[in-house]
């Protein structure tokens, strides 16, 4: 995204955006840090909260998404603070969501309405646009469960972007799955929210 070519309104409105990440248990999320800083150095998105799944947690360290965006990223209920329940208050609080790297546990789960934690609940209590990014290896993939599943997601209202042919972090292979380049992913989303919030404030 150049913003350098986007009317004033987009510009201005590109510092206010407030967006919710939903970090998964891929490998790919050690990546999370780099897209941060892309995201304030590069873009000007300044309030940037993140919810870590359980496995995620194993890749991604509290500490280092605090650091990055100057919040603690929400691990689990008790994390939240304040009034209101967290999937609540998050929900409210975004104007756009991006899940990335989303695994097939989580298409599944959304797919089917699913809420067993506090990202799988804060994507049902939102209703600001939410972009979906895969990244799994290309057999899973493929598979029929996987498709339907990403299937009824889109027809569910979600921009759900296909993955990209990369390397595997896992396998050191060439293969469809990969997160690839990350930029286009997050800038569908940011002009989805900021284009939402101009038409709103024109309203």
């Amino acid at each position: 995204m150049n913003t350098n070519d986007s009317a004033p309104e987009i510009q201005q409105a590109m510092s206010r955006v407030k967006l919710l990440w939903g970090v998964c248990g891929s490998f790919s999320a050690i990546a999370v840090p780099h897209v941060n800083a892309w995201l304030r150095g590069a873009v000007g998105v300044r309030e940037v909260k993140v919810v870590l799944t359980r496995q995620a947690q194993d890749l991604v360290t509290s500490r280092m998404i605090e650091t990055v965006t100057g919040h603690r990223p929400v691990t689990g209920w008790e994390d939240h603070s304040g009034a209101g329940a967290a999937h609540v208050t998050l929900g409210n609080w975004a104007d756009v969501m991006v899940v990335l790297p989303a695994t097939a546990n989580f298409l599944a789960k959304a797919a089917h309405g699913i809420a067993d934690d506090v990202l799988t609940t804060t994507l049902l209590a939102t209703d600001c646009p939410v972009v979906i990014a895969p990244v799994m290896n290309a057999t899973m993939w493929s598979k029929p469960a996987v498709r339907r599943n990403a299937d009824q997601l889109r027809a569910d209202g979600y921009h759900l972007v296909e993955p990209q042919e990369g390397v595997s972090l896992t396998e050191g292979n060439k293969e469809n799955g990969s997160l690839g380049d990350f930029r286009p992913v997050i800038s569908t989303a940011l002009v989805k929210a900021i284009t939402q919030s101009v038409r709103s404030e024109g309203q």
